[in-house]
């Protein structure tokens, strides 16, 4: 181990440091994070968590094929179309619904197996490797007793288990809307504007219009409309509702590229709203299957397939799952035009958690191997899971457990060697500033057997010693450079100049300091970068430094990383 001042830094170079000044990381992290917090948190750590942090660096990362869709802030995405961007939506640890950014977006070529899981309202195709949201299910007096967790696809291969396909989700919650000069209750308004993205239409006069056939519509639009203090008048074969010209802009919100969909300014209201906005639409073109003593089984078809996404989204934010199908038609069965149909169904509560492999010909049917060949994707967030949909069935899946941690380190180094440092956008920093502080004379000064020339082409060049003379007169000729732009500097600070102008004279030799806070992943990612052969030798010396506090925190961690040839997860 490196000799270690007083308040535990390493010293690198010749006025240089590395402290670790703050660590919310330890090998229990990774653990905790992988199994999440659907299970019980550990606070020991015993050989079998030794080998999942060992598979989980070894088998890296996890992804889907090309043909699943991730949930993001703008809807529904193909992976093959997704930027990084994006804020996607992932579950948390107390199983809320929260939009978050990617750390990392995940694309690469891959040709080999993937596990598919296809049965009870569930398909996903994912690597053997990636980590699914989901609790193995045993049989105690006739009820299961999911215990859920972020478990590798291979280990529930053909076995009972069950998913997680919804989250809780908390919007914003109004008294009232304000349109026209008017005030309009909410739950009255949104049971409109739902029926109205099923069975209206939009004219160019401050009205919308409805073609209705059957009495229970004209019925419920009269009703609607009559509680909000709206006429309805007979127009043509159709029926109009005056509105004014904010209230139309409401109503124009329900297309894109004159294609329906749910608002997403209405999606990002409490569930006690969008209870509303999806009561209008079942009225309009859904259906309800009643059952004594459960809850209603939910239908709602379009010939939108965004507004099909969009009430696949709706039904997640009231705590249920959907799924989103082809929905074949047959001459006389109401369906009018040649358009494409989509069929939502929203499944009963009691249905988010669906089952697979509960037996041995279940197993059969609801799981399979199966050869791949292109690309796969995935990104990381926050949270450790996501909300992904294949073939129209969605779930919540996961990713990697190696950034729910954090080390805040504290370096010294010279200019030239934080700028390469700064090039890993990999964490926050925050930079000492000479704009209002001070500069110190500390100056780098390379030992005698560090001053190197380059031999060779760019991109094929390697380091060599030079002369002992040659090496002498160049650190006399840094410190004279040094003393000379010190004194400058010095001088026109005490003539008055600002400090943030007479730094300009200072090069980037002079030291200065920065905190670093970065998760245990992107570290590794740094240290098996910078601790390298071909790292420039100055930050080297420092990422040994930052690698030998980590290996302290995180030894399992740090082992595992060393035997996978020192490869980021």
């Amino acid at each position: 181990m490196t000799m270690r001042a007083t308040d535990g830094s390493i010293p690198v170079l010749d006025h240089g440091f590395v402290r670790l000044d703050g660590a919310l990381a330890d090998d229990l992290s990774v653990v905790n994070a992988a199994r999440v917090s659907f299970a019980r948190r550990k606070t020991e750590m015993d050989d079998s968590d030794a080998g999942l942090v060992r598979f989980l660096m070894r088998e890296r990362h996890g992804c889907y094929d090309d043909a699943t869709d991730v949930l993001t802030h703008v809807g529904w995405k193909s992976w093959p179309d997704v930027t990084g961007e994006e804020l996607f939506a992932t579950r948390s640890r107390t199983g809320q619904l929260e939009y978050q950014p990617a750390l990392r977006l995940v694309r690469k070529p891959y040709k080999g197996h993937m596990i598919g899981f296809n049965g009870m309202s569930l398909d996903m195709l994912v690597t053997p490797d990636h980590r699914v949201l989901c609790a193995s299910t045993t049989t105690r007096d006739g009820r299961a007793s999911p215990q859920f967790a972020l478990r590798p696809a291979h280990s529930v291969l053909w076995r009972p288990h069950r998913h997680v396909t919804t989250a809780e989700w908390h919007g914003e919650r109004l008294d009232h809307f304000v349109f026209d000069g008017r005030r309009f209750a909410p739950q009255k308004l949104l049971r409109l504007v739902g029926f109205f993205i099923g069975d209206g239409n939009l004219p160019s006069s401050n009205s919308i219009i409805f073609n209705l056939r059957k009495e229970r519509e004209i019925a419920f639009l009269r009703e609607t409309a009559g509680e909000l203090g709206l006429e309805v008048r007979a127009w043509g074969k159709q029926l109009a509702v005056p509105v004014g010209p904010e209230l139309r802009g409401v109503f124009a919100q329900c297309y894109v590229e004159k294609e329906k969909v749910v608002p997403r300014l209405l999606l990002a209201l409490a569930p006690e709203h969008l209870e509303e906005l999806l009561h209008g639409l079942i009225e309009s073109d859904g259906s309800r299957l009643e059952r004594p003593g459960r809850a209603d089984r939910l239908t709602y078809s379009t010939t939108s397939r965004r507004l099909a996404d969009s009430v696949q989204v709706l039904a997640l934010k009231l705590g249920r799952s959907a799924s989103v199908r082809p929905h074949r038609f047959e001459p006389g069965d109401g369906h009018f035009g040649s358009k494409p149909r989509w069929r939502v169904s929203i499944f009963a509560p009691r249905n988010t958690r669906p089952e697979l492999c509960r037996t041995r010909q279940d197993a059969d049917n609801h799981m399979g191997i199966e050869s791949y060949d292109g690309a796969i994707h995935c990104v990381e967030v926050p949270n450790g899971t996501l909300y992904v949909r294949r073939n129209g069935y969605a779930a919540f899946s996961g990713n990697t457990p190696f950034e729910h941690n954090a080390f805040r380190y504290h370096v010294r180094c010279p200019i030239f060697v934080a700028r390469e440092w700064f090039r890993h956008r990999i964490g926050s920093f925050n930079e000492f500033s000479m704009r209002y502080a001070e500069a110190k004379d500390e100056f780098y000064v390379p030992a005698a057997e560090d001053v190197r020339t380059q031999v060779g082409k760019p991109g094929a060049y390697t380091f060599d010693h030079v002369a002992p003379e040659l090496a002498a007169s160049t650190r006399a000729e840094l410190e004279a450079s040094y003393a000379a732009a010190f004194g400058t500097y010095q001088r026109l600070v005490e003539q008055g100049v600002a400090r943030e102008v007479a730094r300009a004279v200072l090069p980037v030799g002079i030291y200065t300091e920065f905190y670093w806070t970065v998760n245990a992943r992107a570290l590794m990612n740094f240290v098996s970068l910078r601790n390298a052969e071909a790292a420039q030798r100055e930050i080297r010396r420092f990422a040994e430094a930052v690698e030998e506090l980590f290996a302290d925190h995180m030894p399992v961690t740090h082992a595992a990383f060393v035997a996978n040839n020192r490869t980021a997860p």
